[in-house]
């Protein structure tokens, strides 16, 4: 068995996802959550799809900042229900099946989890910082 990474690169994924897709603060901190539940790639302990969600709503809830016992609480599950009609509606996450009474609900997340190769002649996914004293509000780098 080679090495298996628990989300790290799928966190890197969501995280350009997120700032590509517009989404709002909740739907990006489940996304984050999910990206490190899951694995980046078929050589995992479990054997489970890479980028694989299953975890309870609850568990979801606390990566919304709902904390036990407040978690288990229908405000909180409606906020997860939010998060993730936001992220199936932006093509973030697919449904591969609903949850039901003891079972979670199962999401494929639709982000990248390949682990960086070698040596790059120039990055693609770069995402311009501001720097303080550098740009200012609105504008570009050239």
């Amino acid at each position: 068995m080679g090495e298996s990474t628990v989300g790290l690169y799928a966190a890197k994924g969501a995280v350009l996802a997120a700032a590509r897709l517009g989404l709002g603060h909740a739907a990006t901190r489940l996304l984050l959550h999910m990206a490190l539940e899951s694995w980046d790639d078929t050589d995992n302990p479990g054997n489970q799809p890479p980028r694989r969600y299953f975890a309870s709503r609850e568990s979801s809830a606390i990566a919304l900042g709902y904390l036990a016992p407040d978690n288990g609480s229908e405000s909180a599950h409606h906020s997860v229900k939010r998060a993730i009609a936001e992220l199936v509606a932006s093509g973030a996450i697919e449904r591969v099946s609903s949850g039901y009474r003891g079972h979670n609900a199962e999401f494929n997340l639709l982000v990248d989890s390949r682990k960086p190769g070698g040596h790059r002649r120039y990055e693609t996914n770069v995402i311009p910082m501001l720097r303080r004293g550098g740009l200012g509000a609105g504008e570009r780098p050239p």
